[in-house]
């Protein structure tokens, strides 16, 4: 069964190669070629500059020793009378004198190699008893065969060059080619089955051990990422099941004709939260799923879910000594027309849902403009969840604030206060998970603004902190998306 999956995952894994374009460009097997060439390069290079002159300058000193040898030799035949029979190769006389050729007569008493029609000679003079002696050998052969062996060489470092070129791509691929396979297969191991390990396609040595290492982290992510969705599978099972209860029980109690009107209203607000509960409990698990969409989310108006959730949040305004209100952003620093909103509300009391003598108790500033553009809706559980993080974001953490303001228009909505702000080094990490405010405790799990952030991700709303310190703090959601901007 083992080898069945196996060879099936090969198999797809083949397939799925085969239907890939190949890479044109693989940089670690060009950089390793190059590095290899350059090696060789430099070292028959060096080798080969290194033999030339060692072989030259050793050649070069010989050489002054066999002349200096010979002129003394012939020095001393000439002076003890002898014929030297060197007409034109041995000359002596007073430095500089015309006993010497023009072209000699400037050479110092030493070895030298001079070119002259075309032929190569090697002269050395000595100086003895204010008398010059010059010899002169003819080395025309000797140093043509010397460039030759030079040629040679320069030959010899081209085909090594050539053969490590040869070489090097044949390396290159040899050692590549497994770590090129690897790569391949991490690429597609998504569409392998669960837990295939790519490892043991490989021998134990460096590739083996990374195509180990990335099984085991795939895996446990595998093993994570399984974890998860049963969890959301079960959260969705296992609480949509008593919410359920409750609606169905509190509509069942509803019927009773003997309720008095507080039993009522108790039981609208228990109708409502269940309500809510249900709605919150889709957003999260849409945005655990990742690829869910909200349209099957109720719709509402920014301007409703305002409402709504300043009435929700006032008591504890009012405990805090906070004036908390909403506004439309269009009026926020001029007066158009005072109204007083009533939004769509639930039954009497519902939590989260404004009343008639809350929304009375809530006069709400909104722009003649605004009225024809009120109607625009979104998804009603995602409005309230970051108007809600925000204004609780705002309360718990804005010290000193006295005021906070809940501004929006058709398409965006702000929660500004008059706190402490936000300290600069701080205003990055924001909206990272778990990243708790100065106010520390049990209510603050540092997840409110990741919370919003990652809806905003999901429903391509933008949203933006400004803050100063002592100037408060204004977190901004634009709703319009970047799709819609000019």
């Amino acid at each position: 069964m083992a080898s069945a999956i196996k060879c099936g995952a090969e198999m797809a894994a083949e397939r799925a190669a085969a239907a890939s374009p190949r890479p044109r460009v693989r940089a670690l097997a060009r950089h390793l070629f190059l590095t290899y060439l350059l090696l060789t390069l430099v070292a028959t290079g060096a080798i080969a500059l290194l033999s030339l002159w060692t072989v030259g300058t050793l050649e070069t000193h010989l050489q002054r020793i066999d002349m200096g040898m010979a002129v003394e030799r012939v020095r001393s035949e000439y002076l003890a009378g002898e014929d030297v029979g060197r007409v034109d190769r041995f000359f002596h006389g007073a430095p500089g004198s015309a006993a010497f050729p023009d072209w000699l007569r400037h050479l110092s008493p030493d070895f030298h190699k001079i070119e002259r029609d075309g032929r190569v000679w090697h002269v050395m003079g000595s100086d003895q008893d204010g008398v010059r002696y010059m010899l002169l050998r003819d080395y025309t052969d000797y140093e043509r065969g010397l460039r030759r062996s030079h040629w040679l060489t320069v030959a010899a470092v081209a085909a090594s060059l050539l053969l490590a070129f040869l070489l090097g791509a044949v390396a290159a691929r040899r050692v590549l080619r497994p770590l090129a396979r690897l790569a391949m297969q991490m690429s597609l191991r998504g569409g392998l089955p669960p837990r295939t390990r790519l490892a043991q396609d490989y021998p134990r040595d460096e590739i083996g051990q990374l195509a180990a290492a990335f099984d085991d982290t795939y895996n446990q992510l595998e093993q994570a990422l399984e974890r998860e969705q049963l969890f959301t599978a079960d959260v969705s099972h296992e609480l949509r099941t008593p919410l359920m209860v409750v609606s169905s029980s509190s509509e069942v109690l509803l019927d009773d004709a003997n309720l008095d009107a507080n039993q009522t209203a108790q039981l609208h607000r228990i109708q409502a939260a269940a309500r809510d509960m249900h709605q919150h409990l889709d957003a999260y698990l849409m945005l655990a799923r990742g690829r869910a969409d909200a349209s099957g989310f109720p719709q509402t108006t920014v301007f409703a879910a305002a409402q709504e959730q300043v009435a929700h949040w006032q008591p504890r305004a009012q405990r805090l000594g906070v004036t908390l209100d909403w506004k439309d952003i269009a009026v926020a620093d001029r007066s158009d027309i005072d109204l007083k909103i009533t939004s769509h509300r639930g039954p009497a009391g519902g939590p989260g849902q404004a009343t008639s003598d809350t929304a009375g108790a809530l006069p709400a500033r909104i722009s003649a403009a605004s009225l024809g553009a009120a109607t625009q809706t979104y998804p009603a559980p995602l409005l309230r969840i970051v108007l809600s993080n925000l204004i609780r974001n705002a309360l718990q953490h804005a010290t000193g604030a006295r005021h906070v303001s809940v501004l929006v228009g058709p398409d965006s909505m702000e929660v500004r206060d008059d706190g402490a702000g936000i300290p600069a080094d701080r205003q990055e990490t924001a909206f990272a998970p778990f990243v708790q405010g100065r106010k520390g405790g049990p209510e603050n799990l540092g997840l409110g603004l990741s919370l919003i952030q990652r809806i905003c991700n999901h429903q391509r709303w933008q949203v933006t902190l400004e803050s100063a310190p002592d100037q408060g703090s204004r977190f901004r959601v634009d709703l319009s998306g970047p799709e819609d901007k000019g």
